[in-house]
């Protein structure tokens, strides 16, 4: 290469350490910069380009000079027509949808510069790197770090990058297959507000509602990790509403029996029940009409929330995460519960005992009077394992059947 080359490629060199040397201040400057560079490169190149030519036109002709001179001048203006022409190539821009890799190499407060290949830098806003807020993009990446996303659209002719989008559609095929799969998983709790806490699940926004958090929820929850299930999941409303409760009572339904007596305390209180939560974790309603045999007109002149109470399994309905409780069964007399009621709670499992063996009793007097139905049809039970009430039930059939059977002969006859 010539010598005027070297000096070129040297002025080049010195351009470009000048503009490194300047300080970052954003975006724009550096947007600035770079378009400074190309004019002030494209105004030396047509000098230059101009002085070549002038010494080409005037050495034509003269034959001394072409071998030794004027060939290396031509070498010389192609080399540059040649920059000058890559300099001035338009490089296509990325479509909107279109999928970019590039490398980070500026971060300020509003987002980030990416280099996506050429001359082409884009744009990656703050709120488009991540499907959680994010306050910082440092937290997120590095400059050299490479990311890829989609283009979806301009900003001061610089493509518009998102992540978020990608991100997106992966979070709810996750979501979707958990609900699905009807599968417990992990959340994050981000707020707490008066109807229940605001969480993360697979980097989306769910909601769980006081109501299916076992307790509840307060500022302590905030940052604190829950396991949960789907109570719902619609995509095309970008909904997702979750259930503390429902993945408790998988594991721990299987521990509650009928009639078995447990603590609890109170969580919440509404027109038509308390909703407590139990002493293993599990969350379950003592309704109104199974409180006292006395008639109950306003719950909260009875109990307060985080009240600690005794209270009786009726009945738990593990598919639909629903515990059904009764402290009416636990009462030694008829509207104890209103009158003392820490009574009551002293002598439950008395009580209880109490009351389960009179309701074998009562099985055992009505399975008796089956029996005795079933003697005097004409029938009888020798089986143990048989109901008497369906016993009584054949007989009775059987007994029409055979009055039908003689009704018809008769008519026969007839």
């Amino acid at each position: 290469m010539s010598l005027l080359v070297n000096f070129y490629v040297a002025v080049l060199v010195c351009l470009l350490a000048f503009l490194n040397s300047q300080p970052a201040v954003g975006f724009r400057s550096v947007v600035a910069r770079r378009q400074a560079f190309r004019v002030s490169m494209s105004a030396v190149l047509e000098k230059k380009q101009a002085g070549l030519l002038n010494v080409k036109e005037r050495y034509a002709g003269r034959t001394d000079l072409i071998i030794g001179g004027s060939q290396e001048q031509d070498e010389d203006a192609e080399a540059y027509l040649d920059f000058a022409s890559a300099d001035a190539e338009e490089i296509d821009p990325p479509s909107r949808g279109q999928t970019v890799t590039g490398r980070v190499v500026e971060i300020d407060d509003n987002g980030a510069l990416v280099e996506i290949g050429g001359k082409i830098s884009g744009y990656l806003p703050v709120k488009e790197a991540s499907l959680m807020p994010v306050k910082n993009l440092n937290t997120l990446f590095e400059v050299g770090q490479e990311v890829t996303g989609e283009i979806v659209g301009t900003f001061k002719k610089m493509p518009v990058i998102s992540m978020r989008s990608a991100q997106l559609v992966t979070a709810w095929e996750q979501a979707l297959a958990a609900k699905a799969a009807d599968s417990s998983f992990d959340v994050t709790v981000l707020e707490v507000n008066r109807g229940g806490a605001v969480c993360s699940a697979f980097g989306l926004t769910a909601f769980l509602p006081g109501s299916h958090y076992l307790g509840t929820p307060d500022a302590s929850l905030v940052g604190t990790n829950l396991k949960v299930k789907l109570l719902d999941a619609d995509e095309e409303e970008g909904k997702l509403v979750i259930s503390q409760r429902r993945a408790m009572m998988e594991n721990q339904t299987s521990d509650l029996r009928r009639g078995q007596v447990i603590s609890g305390t109170i969580t919440g209180l509404r027109n038509y029940g308390a909703f407590l939560e139990l002493e293993n974790g599990v969350a379950g309603l003592l309704h109104i009409s199974q409180i006292s045999y006395d008639r109950i007109d306003n719950l909260e002149t009875l109990f307060t929330v985080g009240q600690k109470c005794k209270v009786m399994i009726l009945d738990h309905d593990k598919s639909n995460s629903r515990v059904a409780l009764s402290t009416k069964t636990l009462e030694p007399n008829p509207g104890d519960m209103l009158r003392n009621m820490a009574s009551v709670f002293e002598q439950a499992e008395a009580t209880a005992k109490k009351y389960q063996e009179r309701l074998e009793a009562e099985r055992l007097a009505r399975d008796a009077a089956a029996k005795d139905i079933v003697a005097g049809l004409g029938g009888a039970i020798d089986d143990a394992s048989v109901d008497p009430l369906v016993a009584v039930a054949d007989s009775i059939d059987s007994l029409l059947a055979n009055v039908l059977n003689k009704i018809d002969n008769d008519e026969s006859k007839a």
